[in-house]
């Protein structure tokens, strides 16, 4: 069984995926960049606290602006570019009907 299907797969263009990589780095680091932290939160004399949604951060991200990487982070870009690859490349549905056969799909399989 191939995790992998290479006469399908195409690896990414190297610059697209160097953006992606800086771009998930300001999600995984956030304090770097000087964004919002889900640890960290701004109190308010009055008034009630409202909890921001860090679920979405495109629309902080793109007020930021581009930035350049820090120091710090620079080194973990190599890990970040090999997750990527790696989730670009692997078949999720293999896995999981390897993992977890599902009774229901062999009966419709028949």
């Amino acid at each position: 069984m191939y995790l992998v299907d290479l006469d399908t797969y195409r690896d990414p263009d190297p610059q697209d995926q160097a953006k992606n990589v800086r771009h998930l780095s300001k999600y995984i680091f956030p304090l770097q960049y000087g964004l919002r932290n889900v640890f960290t939160s701004e109190s308010q004399a009055k008034g009630r606290y409202k909890q921001p949604d860090f679920t979405d951060r495109e629309s902080e991200t793109k007020r930021f602006g581009p930035c350049k990487t820090p120091k710090r982070v620079k080194d973990v870009l190599a890990l970040l570019d090999k997750m990527l690859w790696r989730h670009g490349k692997c078949r999720y549905k293999i896995v999981r009907d390897s993992v977890c056969p599902s009774k229901a799909s062999n009966i419709f399989e028949c």
